[in-house]
C-alpha cells in the first residue's frame, strides 16, 4: 500500500472529505489531492499530520507480510477491473500472510479498517477471514470487523471459477458463516 493509498484510507475511514481533511490537518486540499493520487511524494512531517488528523498515526510492524488493508485494496483493484479470479488469489494470500505470523503481529495486520471493495459479499468475506484467522489464537476483534456493513443478509458461497468449490453449510468456516459467507476450510489450504 502507498502513502496515498495509506492516507486515503484513513481519511475515508473517517468520512473526511479532502477539503476536511485540507482544514483539520493544516495540508492544503491541492498538496492532499496530489499525494493520494500518487502525483507527489509527501514527507514523514506531512503524512503524520495528515493522519493524526484522521486519528491514525504511523507504526513499524515485524513483517514483510501484507496488512488486510492493503490486501483488500489489492482485491478491490482486481474486482473492478473485472478479474475475479486474481482477487481470489489475493484473498488466499491474505490468508496466508495472516496465518504466516502470530500474537501481536497478526492482530496489527488487521487494526487498520480496510477500504470498501465496491462488492459487500467481498467486504464480508474480508471480515470473516479476519475474525477466523484471530479466533485462532484467541486475540480480540477490531471494530470494524463486526460491523453490520461487514454482514450479508443472504448467504454467497464464496468463490469464483476454478476456486469454486462445493460447500456444505454445516462445514463452512464459522466466523465466515456469521458473516454470510459460506467458505470450505479447503478454500484457505494454499496450492
Amino acid at each position: 500500500m502507498s502513502i496515498g493509498e495509506l492516507v486515503h484510507a484513513a481519511r475515508r475511514s473517517r468520512g473526511y472529505t479532502q477539503r476536511q481533511l485540507s482544514g483539520r490537518s493544516g495540508v492544503a486540499q491541492s498538496t492532499l489531492s496530489e499525494l493520494e493520487s500518487g502525483r507527489r511524494s509527501p514527507s514523514a512531517e506531512t503524512v503524520d499530520r495528515l493522519l493524526l488528523a484522521t486519528g491514525h498515526q504511523l507504526i513499524s510492524i515485524p513483517t514483510r507480510r501484507q496488512t488486510a488493508a492493503s490486501a483488500t485494496a489489492e482485491i478491490a483493484s482486481r474486482l473492478a477491473e473485472g478479474d475475479r479470479e486474481l482477487a481470489v488469489r489475493h484473498f488466499i494470500q491474505l490468508a496466508d500472510d495472516l496465518a504466516a505470523v502470530h500474537h501481536e503481529v497478526r492482530f496489527a495486520l488487521t487494526i487498520a479498517e480496510p477500504a470498501r471493495t465496491g462488492e459487500k459479499r467481498w467486504d464480508a468475506a474480508v471480515a470473516g477471514l479476519v475474525e477466523h484467522r484471530l479466533e485462532e489464537e484467541g486475540l480480540p476483534l477490531p471494530s470494524w470487523v463486526s460491523s453490520d456493513e461487514r454482514r450479508l443478509r443472504r448467504s454467497w458461497i464464496f468463490g469464483d471459477g476454478v476456486y469454486d468449490l462445493p460447500v456444505d453449510p454445516e462445514r463452512a468456516v464459522p466466523a465466515f458463516r456469521r458473516h454470510g459467507v459460506l467458505l470450505d476450510p479447503a478454500t484457505l489450504a494454499s496450492v
